[in-house]
C-alpha cells in the first residue's frame, strides 16, 4: 500500500492542488486508503521496477478506467499510450466503450482526446469522457 499511495501522490498532487488549492497529506492518505483495494489494481512495471498503477472496472455495458497513474519520471515516454492502446483493443474485441474521468486542468485530458475520447460531462472538478467502440 505505501507504493500505491506514493504513485497516487506523485502523479496527482499538482492537479489536486490546482483544483482544491492544497494537498493535505494526512487527509489524502486517509481518503486513498478508504477508496483503494490493492487487489483491484495492476502494478505497472518498467524493466522490473514498479512505476505506476492501473485500475480497470469491467461492466456489462462499458470498461471503466478508474486509475492510470505513472510516476512523473516515467510519464511522456509512451508507456501510458501503450497501456491505453491495449485497453482500447480489449474494448474493441468486446464491442464496449471505455469511460473515465479526469481532474480539471490535468494535461491527461489532451492525452485522452488524442486517443479518441470525447467529453460527455463536466463538473466543477472533473471532465467525464468516453471512447466509443468502432
Amino acid at each position: 500500500m505505501p507504493f500505491f499511495y506514493e504513485v497516487h501522490r506523485d502523479a496527482m498532487r499538482p492537479h489536486v492542488e490546482r483544483v482544491w488549492g492544497a494537498w493535505i497529506d494526512e487527509d489524502a492518505r486517509s481518503e486513498f486508503r478508504r477508496k483503494t483495494d490493492p487487489k483491484t489494481h495492476d502494478v505497472i512495471e518498467w524493466d522490473g521496477t514498479p512505476i505506476g498503477l492501473r485500475w480497470v472496472r469491467r461492466h456489462e455495458d462499458a470498461l471503466e478506467l478508474v486509475r492510470l497513474f505513472l510516476m512523473p519520471a516515467y510519464q511522456n515516454r509512451g508507456i501510458g499510450s501503450e497501456l491505453m492502446h491495449a485497453l482500447i483493443a480489449e474494448a474493441e474485441d468486446v464491442h464496449l466503450p471505455i469511460r473515465l474521468r479526469v481532474l480539471r486542468g490535468n494535461p491527461a485530458l489532451r492525452f485522452y482526446e488524442r486517443l479518441g475520447f470525447e467529453t460527455t460531462r463536466t463538473t466543477g472538478t472533473h471532465t467525464e469522457m468516453q471512447r466509443r467502440h468502432r
